[in-house]
């Protein structure tokens, strides 16, 4: 499965779309051929790549599903996210769970992390989007409305939404992240070493990528702090897998 998994990042660093013979090439680093068919089929199967045209695979097109590429951006858009409009409205998440539900109240944090809410004071979250997904989550879990509330609000006492966001996210950690993440980049093989380097690495910075893009909000545009450095990591990160597709185009 390790395989399977660097093919992905292989072909998603080639820009999504290969011929069979390149996929054969990229695909010889990680199996036998036999395994390497084998891998093929479970990608196609759990709708990760297409095979496309007719005849033996060297003579097909192999591309990535928006599945496969999602997986590749560790199910993150960047730029889409940034660029999403927001109504000037924030979604408010406050709830009390008594100790002795521990487990749901684990539950919700692990959620509200994981939709990208920021944590404001105490028991007390917010985000700029629409609640929809986690009000069905609520729904599943039959929650009362003692427990947990959900406000739609706009600041009333002179505080700016920059502030706001500034409070429930937090950005100094976050540029540390990016910091980290670039040196990684930085480290990325020269045009003279083996694809097998580039592979390694591919996989290393797909790891700090996925690490990297669960601690950023992605807030849109004009919520985002002076000095947020998510755009010119993401460039940064397009150049590294230009240069890959390079070397092996």
């Amino acid at each position: 499965m390790a395989g399977s998994i660097r093919f992905l990042l292989a072909l998603g660093a080639v820009g999504g779309e290969v011929t069979g013979a390149l996929a054969h090439t990229l695909g010889r680093k990680f199996s036998t051929t036999g395994r390497r068919a084998e891998a093929y089929r479970r990608l196609e199967a759990s709708g990760h790549i297409e095979v496309h045209g007719r005849g033996p695979l060297d003579a097909r097109i192999v591309r990535l599903t928006d599945k496969g590429r999602s997986a590749c951006r560790a199910e993150v858009d960047p730029e889409n996210l940034w660029a999403r409009p927001w109504d000037g409205v924030w979604r408010i998440v406050a709830f009390d769970i008594p100790e002795t539900e521990a487990k749901t109240r684990a539950q919700l944090r692990r959620k509200l992390h994981e939709l990208r809410f920021g944590w404001l004071q105490n028991s007390v979250w917010i985000s700029p989007d629409p609640t929809d997904e986690f009000r069905a989550l609520l729904s599943e879990k039959q929650l009362v409305p003692e427990s947990l509330t959900l406000l739609e609000a706009h600041p009333a006492g002179g505080e700016s939404n920059e502030s706001m966001a500034a409070a429930a996210w937090d950005f100094a950690a976050l540029e540390k992240g990016h910091e980290q993440y670039l040196k990684i980049l930085q480290l990325r093989p020269n045009r003279v070493q083996t694809l097998t380097a580039w592979f390694s690495w591919l996989e290393t910075e797909h790891r700090a990528w996925t690490h990297l893009a669960r601690r950023d909000p992605f807030l849109p545009q004009p919520l985002l702090p002076p000095g947020y450095r998510g755009h010119e990591v993401w460039a940064a990160r397009q150049e590294a897998h230009a240069a890959f597709r390079s070397l092996v185009w």
